[in-house]
């Protein structure tokens, strides 16, 4: 269910225009040249050392390398217009059969891509060794607000943390498109008519996942809410559930992890909706906290890899050929189920929630309130491959516009787990529901402007 706050209106819609060129998303060879093995922990301390130094670049690498700078990567778009999210042609939309959509053949399925590459994520999480080191305090407000909110959480929520836990979230967050589209979505996906979207979002098997956190839990070996204070905590879970028998360590959330690369990738598949699909993402990740799994801290890290772990998969041009055709694929089945005219459906279906409460919901689970433990006002370091989450919401702007819009919707520094202090780019500041969703003009030299 969503939460119950004040109704605030969505933004205003942009003016129409004729699309510019969409530019090619990053190569999948600056993905292979940049990703690189899990190193074991001895060779993972090392790289940290280097971050906590203000080397944190050079043992990043992909997921967290300093980007080039921001600037247009092709052909400025004329000056003065308006660009609006999800505006643009989409590839492959009249090729798809709605009556019996086909799937990818194996070969697709089965290839190697770049993006398959395994990589380290814990110096991008390395902010929580800062915490431990420098502000236990902060540890400890993590291990309170995980209480408060596991005591206060309504029997709704209790309930939506519960089929979460067990289910598939590409499945269960289908109400986070709205009332009537969620189910339309989730008949398609029983029905056998999203093929293409459910091989790659699928919680088992899906050929887009994340990789484990395993590896990352094991590093920081931080124990769990429900272990830390076994007799504080409101157990949660269904009769005869075993939510509770986990002995992995809480530090980032598996469990979010999987969120977020679903919904993100979701919210990527269909832009119109992203908003709404990141803010019932958000949900999912807060339900960890419900439960007393997980601390705040785990969800934030858990979101940073989920989107890292997507925004790899669209920097990858070859695999991004398969996010283009599940985004045809679902766009154009949704639309033939709802009328033939999704948008209007949208507009008039029950929404998860107005697009700018979604909005707010979400940048309010990027920080879960906790103040600053570094300096504000360090400029954004975009990600490198992050500007790849916006090749769908924003196909008119070339890369290096898509980095001025992470730039420029991006939450302060200084926060638990943000690495800007250290001269590196940083995941956690990222508001990726904000950048989906802005609506920008663009001068005649590339330079990018929220309106």
């Amino acid at each position: 269910m969503p939460p119950s706050t004040p109704v605030v209106p969505a933004p205003p819609t942009e003016p129409s225009g004729s699309p510019a060129p969409e530019a090619p998303a990053d190569s999948a060879s600056a993905v292979a040249s940049a990703n690189h093995a899990v190193a074991s922990p001895p060779a993972r301390r090392s790289l940290l050392s280097m971050a906590l130094a203000g080397s944190a670049a050079a043992a990043v690498g992909v997921l967290g390398g300093r980007a080039p700078a921001a600037t247009a990567a092709g052909p400025a778009l004329a000056g003065g217009r308006g660009h609006g999210p999800g505006r643009g042609r989409i590839p492959g939309l009249d090729d798809v059969d709605v009556d019996s959509p086909r799937p990818f053949t194996e070969a697709q399925l089965s290839a190697e891509y770049a993006s398959d590459r395994t990589v380290d994520y814990v110096p991008m999480l390395s902010g929580f060794l800062t915490l431990q080191r420098e502000h236990p305090e902060v540890l400890e407000e993590n291990l309170e607000r995980t209480l408060r909110i596991n005591h206060d959480a309504s029997d709704e929520q209790e309930a939506a943390a519960i089929v979460d836990e067990y289910g598939d979230m590409s499945y269960t967050m289908a109400n986070g498109l709205g009332a009537r589209l969620g189910e339309i979505y989730q008949a398609a996906v029983d029905a056998g008519r999203l093929p293409r979207t459910t091989s790659l979002i699928h919680k088992d098997g899906g050929r887009a996942q994340s990789e484990s956190t395993n590896p990352a839990k094991e590093f920081f070996d931080y124990d769990r809410p429900y272990v830390v204070a076994p007799d504080r905590y409101v157990p949660r879970d269904k009769e005869g559930g075993d939510a509770y028998s986990s002995t992995s360590g809480a530090y980032p959330s598996g469990h979010t992890n999987q969120a977020y690369w679903q919904g993100t990738l979701l919210a990527t598949l269909l832009p119109e909706l992203a908003p709404q699909i990141l803010a019932r993402t958000a949900e999912s990740g807060h339900y960890r906290i419900v439960m007393a799994m997980h601390y705040p801290l785990d969800v934030i890290g858990g979101r940073m890899m989920g989107q890292a772990a997507i925004a790899k998969r669209w920097a990858d041009d070859e695999f991004a050929e398969l996010l283009l055709a599940a985004r045809a694929e679902l766009y154009a089945v949704l639309q033939e189920d709802c009328g033939r005219d999704l948008l209007r459906f949208v507009q008039r279906d029950t929404a998860y929630l107005p697009a700018e409460e979604a909005c707010r919901l979400y940048r309010e689970r990027l920080t879960y309130g906790f103040g600053r433990v570094a300096p504000s006002g360090v400029p954004m370091d975009v990600p490198r491959i992050a500007a790849s989450l916006l090749r769908t919401s924003h196909p008119r702007l070339t890369e290096g516009q898509r980095r001025q819009v992470l730039e420029l919707t991006a939450i302060d520094s200084g926060h638990p787990l943000d690495l800007s202090v250290h001269s590196t780019s940083s995941w956690q500041r990222i508001d990726l529901c904000a950048a989906m969703s802005a609506h920008v003009d663009v001068d005649r030299d590339g330079t990018v402007h929220l309106r």
